[in-house]
């Protein structure tokens, strides 16, 4: 096989990974903030603000944010916006599993954010590069993001 089949086989596996854990994410954040809203299981996540020590009006907050940021997910474009919304799924995560370990849970109550922040940071990683900030229409490499 040459260099350039080999090469395409590659990009190809990279962003049909991407868009599996993009459409993943993107999915989950709909769902998420339908649970933060109280639209489906209700209580359900109030009664984890209240175990955590966060007021129930945060899940309003966090409920907007995440439903503006599915949508960014998806669009062409937008790459500032991308960022925002990458950082922003990130630190929910991340501030998810800090959380129930600072209240003495245990994995079962961090094992799905830490599944969703690997997600978040994998497709962050893997988007293609007409997705990332600074794209003028021309890759560009790391040493010239510096």
């Amino acid at each position: 096989m040459n260099q350039t089949a080999s090469t395409t086989k590659t990009s190809s596996a990279r962003v049909i990974t991407y868009w599996i854990l993009t459409g993943y994410l993107a999915f989950e954040s709909v769902l998420g903030a339908t649970w933060d809203f109280n639209w489906i299981n209700k209580g359900f996540s109030i009664n984890i603000m209240q175990h955590i020590g966060f007021p129930s009006y945060f899940l309003i907050m966090k409920g907007v944010c995440t439903l503006l940021a599915a949508p960014v997910f998806l669009l062409p474009g937008l790459a500032l916006l991308k960022e925002w919304a990458y950082f922003g799924t990130f630190i929910t995560y991340v501030g998810a599993i800090v959380s129930h370990l600072a209240v003495g849970d245990g994995f079962e109550a961090i094992g799905y954010p830490i599944i969703l922040l690997i997600i978040t940071v994998s497709s962050w990683a893997l988007r293609p590069a007409s997705r990332r900030f600074g794209y003028d229409g021309v890759a560009k490499t790391s040493q010239e993001y510096s």
